[in-house]
């Protein structure tokens, strides 16, 4: 029992940071914070080795980053629009940069690359709680 418990603590002792995303794919929550670099990061990451934007896409892309994360930004910081009428303006600014991204990258990349942006630069399932829509687990028969 005690050699368990010796064992145990050097377990717990690990340093995590190498498990640890690296800042730029970590993100902000919704998106807060993020930058273009950080975003093309992303991009190049979920994009894959055979399927990178080249340098002259990257330079493409970046303003259309920027002016997206700028309006965001300013729409956040505005505190006379109705919180309503900030959803339909969050919309509209990303709905610019993803037709911007989506005439300068082949489709196959715009396929991978529009959830990213959709999710305003989000990682994982969904928003605020996490958890994204879907269908519930099956129940199990009953009586076996």
């Amino acid at each position: 029992m005690g050699a368990l418990l010796v064992g145990s603590s050097n377990l717990l002792a690990q340093d995590n940071s190498t498990n640890a995303a690296p800042p730029a794919a970590r993100g902000n929550r919704g998106g807060r914070g993020m930058t273009s670099d950080a975003m093309i990061a992303r991009f190049q990451t979920a994009l894959g080795d055979d399927n990178k934007l080249t340098d002259d896409e990257i330079a493409k892309v970046k303003p259309v980053l920027d002016t997206m994360i700028k309006a965001q930004a300013d729409l956040r910081a505005d505190t006379t629009t109705a919180a309503a009428d900030k959803a339909t303006k969050r919309t509209a600014i990303v709905k610019t940069a993803t037709d911007g991204i989506q005439a300068i990258v082949t489709p196959a990349q715009f396929t991978i690359i529009q959830p990213l942006l959709q999710r305003g630069g989000r990682g994982g399932r969904g928003g605020r709680g996490g958890a994204g829509g879907g269908t519930p687990p099956a129940t199990p028969p009953a009586g076996n």
